[in-house]
């Protein structure tokens, strides 16, 4: 987003004026054009002609007011298409002689001003070879609009003209000369209709009753007469009447057959007086009452009479003779059963004979029926479509009779002669273009920055022979003086090798206002309070502060002066956090006792996240970032996107940010991010000078830049009386050669 403000600063100050100019000039332009004024006239679709395209000649009943086809969207489209008519816009341009008007016949000259001037640049005019009448017509057809409301029946007509007048004139025309059109081609199609259908009527009367005396004779022919209610073939129904007599045949049977085969088997089991009919017969019954009589006697005297007693003997006799009479007229009763079942079956088989008769009768008529039918279906369609022709031509006639032919497209309302014209809008349209034009040109700068990049006002790339002017020479290797052990004194003796101190700082650092050019500035050792009140003030309200710091070699190793400056930021109530950015994997979190396991670096790599590296410095408020695990040299692991990212990131969430790390990893990282820090800081030890500083005003790390607050800070280190005397005798033996060159 600060690329984005930063662009739209630079570039927002020709934007402004650009879109004004572009709206004065638009509004120049249409003060050369003429007016333009819209009338319309609407029409409404309510009914249709019994003789139309769109109607269905049986939907019209006794009425003529009864009238109500359904207008679809293809009827309503098609009234749409008719008033777009050459024929009808000719008629028109005919009778209002629009040929003898400049807006619609360019030969005539120029309409306005704007006309005018693009005639004499060679666009407009009259084009070679165009007639009259296709000039009119093409003026006529752009300045016309014919539309159609959606979801119902009207259509409206708008004219635009540089002369209201005009523009109801064609407005009104067209909608009155369509629906007079529309009045007489319904009278004119309905007299061409009723011709038609007359003779169309006769010529079927008499194909219908030729038809008709057709079937007739043919059906007798075939002896195919018909009866009944539903006026079925004596054929069918004979089938039908034989086809219930036969079932029902076939259930007597079956009913005869079952009691004659019960009855038999009763009579051998000797159990056939039990049977129904043998019951029901009187014969048998008095029979059976005689030998209960005479069982009855045998059985009283058989107390008091032997068996060969003459009287005895005869009851027995008597007994024999009932039952052999009985068992006769049983025998009598199963017959007659058996006999009926040969009936019934020799009735089933005449039934079923005379069926087969009447179809084989029925198949052998069929192509004959055939035929029947055939005749008699096209004389029932001859028939319908005369009923048709007659009805539709007595509705007609009612229609004619009455005067009452239904019009199809009704005038709702005229067009009226406006005093506003629709075009142009002049401040409108003006400023609507200058309003577009800053939206289009804003879009384009902020594309452009995003899709591009901006580089950071506070960063400049130099060339490969500027970086190359600009490195420092390469140090002799001598040992880290500054990691040695300080327990005595600085001597008085050792002038020569004291730090030259460095320029104090020329006012308050609270009341100075922010550089708008790479400001240098020098502070010595125990001036860490004074550094950080500078920081702080520099710091612009709502927005973090970044603050590189390093060493002036890559044996100088800052971390302890970094330590201090968070301290001190803490200290004057900000809330800082340290960055040891050190790629190696080779900080100062191992020596400040924080955890290695995760750090900056793995959070550059995705293995850990922010709440796994941020811990809080020892003995300060101010949070620290550890390292981490040792990525490769050169950086190669890391994404320069999800670095600024982070960077971000922790801008939102803490006031200051301080990044410390070594010469070399310093200035891969300050040229990696495109130097987006706002105050570099360049450790300097008292005990190494260099010939040629590479931070000089203007510059950090070997690179120009603008806006950041370089600043040089210089520890004092004590040097070892030992070490003291040892250079000092080196510099005994080396005046001598001095003078003697």
């Amino acid at each position: 987003m600060s690329t984005v403000f930063d662009a739209l600063k630079r570039k927002g100050r020709w934007l402004l004026p650009l879109s004004i100019a572009l709206g004065g000039v638009t509004f120049v332009v249409l003060m050369m054009m003429a007016p333009r004024y819209q009338s319309e006239a609407e029409l409404a679709i309510v009914a249709k002609g019994a003789s139309s395209t769109f109607s269905d000649p049986r939907s019209a009943s006794s009425g003529p007011d009864l009238v109500t086809t359904r207008m679809d969207k293809e009827a309503i489209n098609t009234h749409v298409r008719a008033l777009q008519s050459s024929d009808l816009m000719l008629q028109i341009a005919n009778d209002l002689k629009l040929a003898e008007r400049r807006e619609f016949n360019s030969a005539l000259g120029p309409v306005d001003q704007l006309d005018a001037v693009l005639r004499m640049i060679g666009i407009g005019g009259p084009r070679s070879g165009e007639s009259e009448r296709d000039r009119v017509m093409s003026a006529f057809r752009s300045r016309l609009e014919v539309y159609t409301a959606k979801e119902s029946r009207f259509i409206g007509i708008r004219m635009t003209s540089i002369d209201p007048e005009l523009a109801s004139k064609i407005a009104n025309a067209m909608a009155e000369n369509y629906r007079a059109s529309l009045a007489e081609q319904g009278v004119t199609e309905i007299d061409d209709l009723q011709t038609v259908l007359k003779g169309k009527i006769d010529k079927l009367a008499s194909e219908v009753a030729t038809a008709e005396t057709e079937i007739d004779r043919y059906r007798g022919k075939i002896d195919g007469f018909r009866g009944g209610a539903q006026n079925t073939g004596l054929n069918e129904q004979q089938m039908s009447d034989l086809t219930a007599e036969l079932s029902r045949a076939k259930a007597a049977r079956g009913e005869a057959e079952a009691r004659a085969a019960s009855a038999r088997e009763m009579m051998k089991a000797g159990t056939a007086d039990a049977l129904a009919d043998v019951q029901k017969s009187p014969l048998i019954q008095n029979l059976v009452q005689q030998r209960v009589r005479i069982e009855r006697q045998i059985s009283e005297l058989s107390a008091t009479l032997l068996p060969a007693h003459p009287r005895m003997r005869q009851l027995n006799a008597d007994l024999a003779g009932l039952k052999l009479q009985i068992d006769s007229e049983i025998s009598k009763i199963v017959s007659s059963l058996e006999k009926e079942a040969k009936v019934a079956q020799g009735r089933e088989s005449s039934i079923a004979q005379s069926l087969a008769d009447i179809k084989n009768r029925v198949v052998t008529n069929a192509p004959e029926e055939a035929q029947l039918r055939q005749l008699e279906a096209n004389a029932k369609a001859k028939r319908t479509e005369l009923e048709n022709l007659q009805a539709q031509l007595e509705a007609n006639r009612k229609k004619l009779d009455a005067r009452a032919q239904p019009v199809e497209a009704q005038i709702i309302s005229k067009a009226q002669a406006e005093s506003v014209p629709i075009f142009p809008k002049k401040f409108q349209l003006s400023a609507l273009v200058a309003f577009a034009s800053l939206m289009f040109g804003t879009a384009w700068i902020v594309m452009g920055s995003l899709f591009h990049g901006v580089p950071p006002q506070g960063y400049r790339k130099q060339n490969a022979s500027d970086r190359r002017r600009s490195e420092p020479p390469l140090l002799r290797e001598e040992p880290l003086i500054s990691e040695m052990p300080v327990s005595e004194p600085e001597p008085e003796s050792a002038p020569a090798l004291a730090t030259v101190p460095a320029p104090a700082a020329t006012a308050d650092a609270t009341s100075e206002p922010a550089p708008k050019e790479a400001s240098f500035t020098a502070f010595n050792d125990g001036e860490m309070e004074e550094l950080a009140g500078r920081l702080k003030a520099r710091r612009s309200a709502g927005g973090g502060f970044r603050t590189l710091i390093t060493g002036e070699s890559d044996d100088i190793v800052p971390y302890a002066e970094a330590s201090e400056l968070v301290k001190a930021l803490a200290k004057a109530g900000v809330q800082p956090i340290l960055v040891d950015w050190s790629p190696s994997g080779e900080g100062f979190a191992r020596d400040a006792g924080l955890d290695m396991n995760a750090g900056f670096n793995d959070l550059l790599t995705g293995r850990a996240g922010f709440e796994d590296i941020i811990q809080r410095l020892p003995g300060t408020t101010a949070h620290v970032v550890a390292s981490g695990r040792a990525v490769s040299k050169d950086e190669s692991e890391f994404d320069i996107d999800r670095l600024n990212l982070v960077l971000d990131a922790l801008d939102e969430a803490y006031d200051h940010i301080v990044v410390v790390g070594r010469h070399d990893e310093a200035r891969r990282l300050f040229e990696g991010i495109e130097g987006r820090f706002d105050a570099g800081i360049t450790v300097a030890s008292s005990l190494r000078k260099s010939a040629e500083p590479e931070d000089r005003d203007g510059t950090f790390l070997g690179f120009e830049v603008a806006e950041i607050d370089v600043i040089r800070y210089e520890r004092r280190e004590a040097v070892a009386p030992a070490l003291m005397q040892r250079l000092a005798r080196v510099t005994q033996n080396q005046a001598p050669v001095a003078r003697q060159a």
